[in-house]
C-alpha cells in the first residue's frame, strides 16, 4: 500500500464517469473539504488486512504531528505499478476507512471513477509525504 499524504487547506473533487464495471455507486455532485489530510491511496498486489493495520498506525503518527482530525481517502492507482485487482482493492480501502473512522472524521472518494480533482496544500515542510506500510 502506498499513500501520498497531503496536508491541505482545501480539496474538492467531482466524479465524472465510471472507469470500471465494478465502480462504486456515488452521487456526482462536487464534494469540498477544508483543513484535511488527503490520502491518495494505491492498494498493491501483496496488501492484506495486516497492511491496512500498519498503515493506520502510520497515518495516526502523521495526524498527531500535524494536529489533523479530518481525512479524505482518495483511490489513486497512479502511484503504483503493482496494483491489486479492483474487487480486492475496494475491500481493503473500505477496511481502511472503517479503521480510520474510529480515530478521525473520515471521508472516501468513490473507487473506479474518473474524477476532477482540485488541491491546495498547506506548503509547510511536513505537508507532503509518501507513506508505505512496511
Amino acid at each position: 500500500m502506498k499513500i501520498l499524504c497531503l496536508h491541505c487547506d482545501k480539496v474538492s473533487y467531482k466524479p465524472i464517469r465510471k472507469e470500471i464495471a465494478i465502480a462504486e455507486e456515488t452521487e456526482t455532485e462536487e464534494k469540498k473539504y477544508e483543513n484535511i489530510l488527503l490520502l491518495l491511496t494505491a492498494i498493491e498486489k501483496n496488501d492484506t488486512e495486516e497492511t491496512v493495520k500498519k498503515m493506520v498506525e502510520n497515518i495516526k503518527k502523521v495526524m498527531n504531528e500535524l494536529g489533523v482530525k479530518n481525512l479524505l481517502i482518495y483511490p489513486f492507482a497512479h502511484i503504483s505499478t503493482e496494483l491489486k485487482r479492483p474487487s480486492e482493492a475496494i475491500k481493503l480501502i473500505s477496511l481502511l476507512k472503517d479503521e480510520l473512522s474510529k480515530i478521525a472524521t473520515t471521508y472516501k472518494a468513490p473507487f473506479g471513477w474518473n474524477k476532477a480533482l482540485e488541491i491546495k496544500t498547506k506548503g509547510h515542510p511536513l505537508a507532503e509525504r509518501l507513506l508505505t506500510a512496511v
